[in-house]
């Protein structure tokens, strides 16, 4: 449409379309656009109801859902009120009892913005029988029909066919894919999806995320493999072919580190009018920062960008910063350290009063928690470029309230501003009240050196209060620092620290507390008792003093000598051979780095507690049972260290050698005294009868024969 200059030639085409019987959807928004650009908003409303009603009337309901997002999109809020829109949507309606569900069920006249009940209203009109879809939970799904009457859409996604979600959920979680989606070309051609799966990787890699948006590499393997596109154990072979590719292509953008998203550019240069044109219509908050954390990062210098696309950024930052909640701060000072770093000027978008809200202790603390990892560092530097003093006081206030990845970056930032006195003396002051926490005993863990620098409490002094503080039951964020101070107090040099600083006695009382404290699982106290004794070896008889306490078995347990020897090999191999060789595997592993995604080292420790479980299980053994060449037993009667011969009722006869615990030998008619044989036959004499367990059916009632000594060669075996 040629432009209009004035409200009577936009009147004139109005009348103009009102004339026809059904004139299409464009021409009444370009009217509309056009009344939105010549400043004229009230007449502009009054022919969007106009135009409802006319395609309304000519049953154009794509039309009439077009125009109702157009009118979402440019009416301010305060000018129609949740009822006003309901009356919209109604004419949309008209009298349709299925379109009335839809309006009902995607929200329209309740607490929801017109922008998200068109939405949804327009997602629901397009869940048409052998449409296309994508669940959050259930994954790519089929419709197969829409129930008006019972407000469901039928769905057959894999593993749930015919699965029936209420229309208010579908239009909550619901995303329709288009053709051109990855997930939508594997339904309609998995021959050729594999082909390229096959043959052309980085193809596939584009398509993701075309289809799904940035992500991560994790997320892109998982995202394919759950869609089963390709096996978990084809993926090293698929990224590695694709990653080729895609480093060399400049529309993509692969970053150096994992956890970072893979993208798609729209230019070699990335920041078109196309790209935005994306991003001025964009309203997801997380979206709008991380797109223009990539202009940041990525584009020409800022005062190069053109006045339209300046306007588009900085309109985009103040939506951020206005429309960012308390329960989201992170988004908020990620918006305004972009506006700082994009030159926005405060007068169009006011990021320092945003930054200045951060500036207070509890707020503060609030958003470092929230940022990601990697953004705390540039986000403490931006708020000291704000106000050094502030920040410094508030974080001083707050240190011992931080978790422990952003204390380390605070500790980072504070030193190198000359604040090491003021951290010394907080320090100081929660050691000697015993009230610091986790977080900073594992900093100072992990910073050794200063403990005496700093002139804290030494290491046989903290040890009590890092142990106090293991033994708290914690969850999420703690507990997973917790693990870690664990594992820094089981480090070598620490633990020779501590015990160095403690009297014979302190040590034995110290060693005593730790092999009673809950803070480790059975098998790890012992991996922690083998760490301590190697060192202080003269610590054993702490132990072996808490096992004479301990009831032993009784003196009845025993085994032949032979069988007690290969137990105590098997152990010995265990320590001195499998145990070790274990703990190079750890160390190798651990040296790759990045534990949260290391098979190797998972793997290895794993296995560490399986050894440490067979050592357990080992030294229990030995403990409870007495090596005996049997020459004491008594003979009258049958039982453990004599042979028993057996008359079954057919007439044949058997003889069985009754030995210890584990002892059990069938070639040589050795039975161990644990067997049901043995336990049957224990007390009988010569000329009794006896039931005894047959093979397969019931008990078999013999008579025993005779009750002798072992002979020379099972006395030989013994040995």
């Amino acid at each position: 449409m040629s432009e209009m200059n004035n409200a009577g030639d936009l009147e004139n085409q109005l009348l103009e379309l009102l004339t026809q019987d059904s004139a299409p959807a464009a021409a009444w928004l370009a009217v509309l656009t056009a009344g939105v650009t010549a400043g004229i908003p009230a007449a502009t409303r009054e022919w969007a109801a106009m135009a409802q009603e006319a395609l309304a009337k000519a049953g154009d309901v794509a039309g009439g859902s077009d125009l109702l997002k157009w009118r979402a999109d440019n009416t301010p809020p305060d000018q129609m009120t949740a009822k006003d829109w309901l009356k919209v949507a109604d004419v949309l309606a008209g009298s349709d009892p299925y379109l009335l569900a839809l309006i009902q069920e995607a929200g329209f006249g309740q607490k929801l913005a017109a922008r998200e009940c068109v939405r949804r209203l327009r997602l629901l009109l397009s869940l048409q029988p052998g449409a296309l879809c994508l669940h959050r939970t259930w994954g790519f799904g089929v419709v197969q029909k829409a129930d008006a009457l019972y407000r469901k859409i039928e769905i057959n996604f894999r593993g749930r066919p015919g699965h029936g979600l209420a229309m208010k959920v579908a239009a909550e979680s619901l995303e329709v894919l288009a053709e051109t989606h990855l997930l939508a070309q594997w339904h309609r051609d998995r021959e050729r999806i594999r082909a390229l799966v096959r043959d052309n990787p980085a193809e596939v890699v584009r398509l993701a995320l075309a289809s799904f948006g940035p992500m991560p590499v994790a997320t892109l393997q998982k995202t394919l493999v759950s869609a089963e596109l390709l096996p978990d154990s084809d993926w090293k072979r698929f990224w590695d072919a694709a990653r080729k590719v895609l480093k060399a292509d400049p529309l993509v953008m692969v970053p150096a580190k994992r956890t970072e998203p893979l993208c798609l550019l729209n230019s070699a240069a990335g920041f078109d009018d196309t790209w935005f044109d994306r991003l001025a219509n964009e309203r997801e908050l997380k979206t709008i920062v991380e797109r223009l954390g990539e202009l940041a990062e990525r584009a020409p210098a800022h005062d190069t960008i053109p006045a339209a696309q300046r306007q588009v950024m900085t309109n985009r930052l103040a939506f951020v910063l206005h429309s960012a909640t308390s329960r989201q701060p992170g988004i908020k000072l990620q918006a305004a350290l972009l506006a700082a770093r994009l030159a926005v000027p405060p007068a169009e978008c006011d990021w320092p009063a945003a930054a200045r809200e951060f500036l207070r202790g509890p707020a503060l603390v609030e958003v470092l928690h929230d940022l990601p990892a990697r953004k705390v560092a540039p986000a403490l530097e931006f708020l000291w470029a704000q106000d050094p003093e502030a920040l410094r006081a508030a974080l001083l206030e707050q240190l011992g309230n931080l978790y422990f990845g952003p204390l380390q970056e605070v500790m980072v930032l504070l030193r190198k501003q000359g604040s090491d006195e003021a951290c010394r003396d907080i320090f100081a002051a929660t050691c000697a009240a015993h009230t610091i926490r986790q977080e900073m005993l594992l900093w100072l863990l992990r910073n050794v050196s200063l403990i005496a620098e700093w002139d804290l409490p030494l290491p046989a002094a903290l040890a009590p209060i890092v142990l106090a503080e293991l033994e708290q039951d914690y969850k999420g964020e703690r507990l997973k620092t917790r693990k870690q101070l664990r594992e820094a107090f089981e480090d070598a040099a620490w633990l020779k620290a501590v015990f160095d600083g403690m009297t014979p006695s302190r040590q034995q009382d110290f060693f005593r507390r730790l092999n009673q404290s809950p803070a480790w699982p059975g098998l790890d106290r012992q991996v922690l008792q083998a760490k301590i004794l190697k060192q202080f070896p003269q610590l054993h008889g702490v132990i072996m003093g808490a096992a004479a306490e301990t009831p032993t078995a009784s003196s009845g347990q025993v085994t032949s000598h032979r069988s007690y020897r290969e137990r105590q090999e098997k152990l010995e191999r265990l320590l001195n051979v499998e145990i070790p060789a274990n703990s190079k595997e750890i160390a190798i592993a651990r040296s790759y780095g990045d534990l949260s995604e290391n098979f190797e080292y998972k793997a290895a420790k794993d296995m560490q507690r399986v050894l440490m479980a067979r050592q357990a299980d080992l030294e229990g053994m030995l403990a409870k049972v007495r090596p005996t060449d049997f020459a004491e037993a008594p003979t009258d009667r049958a039982g453990v260290g004599t042979t028993v011969t057996l008359a079954y009722p057919d007439g044949h006869r058997e003889f069985f050698h009754i030995l210890g615990e584990w002892d059990q030998f069938p070639e040589k008619h050795i039975i161990s005294s644990n067997t049901r044989l043995a336990q049957a036959l224990a007390g009988k004499q010569a000329g009794e009868d006896v039931e005894v367990p047959a093979e397969d059916g019931p008990p078999v009632t013999c008579r025993v024969e005779t009750v002798t000594p072992l002979p020379d060669d099972i006395k030989e075996w013994v040995k």
